[in-house]
């Protein structure tokens, strides 16, 4: 175990907060740096009239690196799990059973006999599927090969949207989307009471067990470094020494605090990323008009529908927080009245009745789920950003863009693990004031 080497994190996220508690359990020497307020990033949650809005439909998959990293750590976010049938497929303007039970997929009126049997077939070989030769292949050339029904490769499309958040078929890697669908489909997902905000506290208090300051508050202006990270620099002009810097940080960021943005690695990073982008409308009721339609997925429209608060603790008593997303392709901008104008309809169309109930509201246009899709054309997870930074030791990189492991938050906690051994495993180096 390391002993006094110095790291110092750049970023108060999921990544950041991770790899400061992970560094400092490693015996480091830990300070996380901030720039806003408080920690948590795209991971805050806001309270608006008792409900407890995330940034856009947060899930935890159960069997992912981030759920494994959290009970290395001690913790285990309380919530729960929704159930993985009686959900509804919209198609057009009408409502089917989401195929996914026996009983579901013999019912439903999204796809023929003959695309039953195939869908059937597909699922029993999905948990065994090998996927290792289908990173290099995009999700549509897979289905377009594989698949003989277009109803089926429909639904296979809605649910990589589902548990990938992207809608991207002819970009995203046919291998890594089909594993991250096993993995939703397999031990599914939990939603958190009380908000991510919950988990943001949890792995706050254990970087503080260990040790680990965490200054909010505080920017950072620039890396210093020769040959190796040396320290980071403050706006103000406070220099904070360290063995080792890891910048837990979005690809745009973390560029420009190095070398101006001009180091060649960091740049060529952040211009070849392709963010995954969607729509979000929150929506707190003060009763659910139909309690019973609680999930949907868009077949023909890359939409989704759920209500978070039938798992996990996140409106006030008998009242009710529903989350409509729509999935952005990569050259998307909708407008905000087209929009509204969707996402209302949703609304109609699976609650009846809500305006009457309507307590607040809260439309976010474009998020930034995920800062770089797994695309084909460059391997899918295996060709993203590693997390070094050629040329300049100690300098360590963390986030959802960043490493061969894990998609979402799952490759936010795997990179951040990954950082911060190495970073705690570095050598003392003299600091130069």
């Amino acid at each position: 175990m390391a002993s006094g080497v110095r790291v110092v994190v750049v970023g108060g996220g999921v990544a950041g907060l991770a790899a400061g508690a992970f560094a400092a359990r490693a015996g480091a020497r830990v300070t996380v740096l901030e720039r806003t307020s408080e920690p948590g990033g795209r991971a805050r949650t806001r309270e608006d009239h008792g409900f407890l809005f995330n940034m856009g439909p947060h899930a935890l998959y159960l069997r992912g690196a981030a759920m494994a990293c959290l009970r290395e750590l001690g913790i285990d976010p309380p919530g729960g799990s929704p159930p993985t049938d009686g959900g509804l497929g919209m198609r057009g303007d009408q409502l089917h059973a989401l195929p996914g039970g026996f009983v579901s997929l013999l019912t439903t009126g999204l796809l023929s006999l003959s695309e039953k049997l195939e869908l059937a077939r597909l699922m029993a070989r999905l948990p065994k599927l090998d996927t290792s030769g289908e990173k290099a292949t995009s999700l549509e050339a897979y289905l377009q090969r594989e698949v003989r029904h277009a109803g089926v490769r429909s639904i296979v499309e809605a649910l990589v949207r589902v548990t990938t958040y992207a809608h991207a078929p002819r970009e995203i890697s046919a291998g890594d989307a089909l594993d991250q669908m096993r993995l939703g489909l397999g031990a599914g997902v939990r939603y958190l009471d009380g908000g991510w905000e919950t988990m943001i506290g949890s792995l706050a208090d254990s970087a503080k067990s260990a040790g680990a300051e965490i200054r909010s508050g505080v920017r950072v202006t620039q890396v210093e470094h020769d040959t190796a990270a040396r320290g980071v620099r403050l706006d103000g002009g406070e220099l904070v020494p360290a063995d080792a810097v890891i910048l837990a940080l979005g690809p745009d960021e973390a560029s420009a605090l190095v070398d101006g943005g001009e180091n060649p690695v960091l740049a060529k990073a952040a211009a070849d990323c392709m963010p995954v982008r969607a729509a979000c409308l929150d929506v707190g009721l003060a009763r659910l008009p139909a309690p019973q339609r609680s999930f949907a997925l868009g077949i023909d429209r890359a939409t989704y529908f759920s209500v978070h608060s039938a798992s996990a603790k996140l409106a006030p008593e008998g009242a009710a927080l529903v989350q409509v997303a729509r999935y952005l392709a990569p050259s998307e901008s909708p407008s905000r009245e087209e929009l509204e104008s969707q996402f209302d309809a949703i609304l109609d169309r699976m609650q009846p009745g809500w305006r009457a109930h309507l307590v607040t509201r809260r439309l976010m246009r474009d998020l930034v789920v995920v800062h770089d899709l797994p695309r084909a054309e460059r391997g899918g997870l295996r060709g993203r950003t590693p997390g070094d930074v050629a040329g300049i030791s100690n300098l360590w990189l963390a986030g959802d863009w960043i490493g061969p492991e894990g998609m979402l938050v799952d490759g936010s906690f795997a990179s951040a693990r990954a950082a911060a051994n190495s970073a705690a495993g570095a050598r003392r180096l003299g600091v130069a004031a």
